[in-house]
Order: structure tokens, then C-alpha cells, then sequence
């Protein structure tokens, strides 16, 4: 009996192993997933008038209206949470400016919660939608 046990433990613990490699390997990453596709950058500040969106490895580059600004970006694991960081430059004053959001996928669009305060206060709460 004892020689079934250890054999059952031994079978399931590799079950779970290629589970959990299975799960890891099948989903895209938030990074890759933004690379992926062309988003519509909706922020709550937007005055109804959304930027495109594109993501490369390192940057993001919003155009609206015949304008586009290029931002750093950062993707950041805080727990079971993820938060995004934009670092740009101010085009007025020339000084750094950073943006922090709680990034959260819902279906297949993600919405950014602002964090610091030049996120609230600037951008406000952003929805990243798929063209």
C-alpha cells in the first residue's frame, strides 16, 4: 500500500508541475499583449477626444488630432496587482514627468487607475481599447 501512495504523490506532483507550465507558457504577458494590437487611449480627461495608441518595447506613442508624444513605459508586478509607469518630458517646460497607474486587464480591453497625483490630476482614469 505504502508503494501506491508514494507512486499517487509522485504522479499528481507531476501533474501539477505541467499544469502550472502549461498556464505559464500559454498566456501572454502584459507587455506582449499591449505590443500586440493598435489601442485607442481613452483617459477621463480626454475631453471625448481619444489618442491612438501603439506600445513598443520600451515606449508608448500617443497621437491625437496630428500630434504625437513618445513615453517611456514600465511594467511593474506589486503582489497579485500591476501597475504601468509613463515617463515622459513636459514639452513646455522641458522638466521629466511621470505618470503611475494600477494596470488591470477586463476582457480584452485594460483600464488604468491613476496612482500619483500628476496621474490624477492630468490623465485620470484610462481605458486601453482595441482597434
Amino acid at each position: 500500500m505504502k508503494k501506491y501512495k508514494k507512486w499517487l504523490i509522485g504522479a499528481l506532483a507531476i501533474l501539477l508541475v505541467i499544469i502550472t507550465i502549461g498556464f505559464t507558457v500559454g498566456r501572454k504577458s502584459t507587455q506582449q499583449d499591449l505590443q500586440s494590437h493598435q489601442w485607442t487611449f481613452a483617459s477621463s480627461k480626454d475631453n471625448g477626444m481619444a489618442a491612438s495608441a501603439k506600445f513598443s518595447k520600451n515606449d508608448l506613442s500617443l497621437t491625437q488630432a496630428g500630434f504625437s508624444e513618445v513615453y517611456t513605459y514600465h511594467l511593474i508586478k506589486s503582489g497579485y496587482n500591476e501597475q504601468i509607469k509613463f515617463v515622459g518630458q513636459n514639452s513646455v517646460s522641458g522638466n521629466k514627468e511621470t505618470r503611475l497607474f494600477k494596470i488591470k486587464k477586463q476582457s480584452d480591453e485594460y483600464k488604468l487607475t491613476p496612482i500619483n497625483s500628476l496621474a490624477k490630476n492630468d490623465t485620470g482614469t484610462v481605458s486601453l481599447i482595441p482597434k
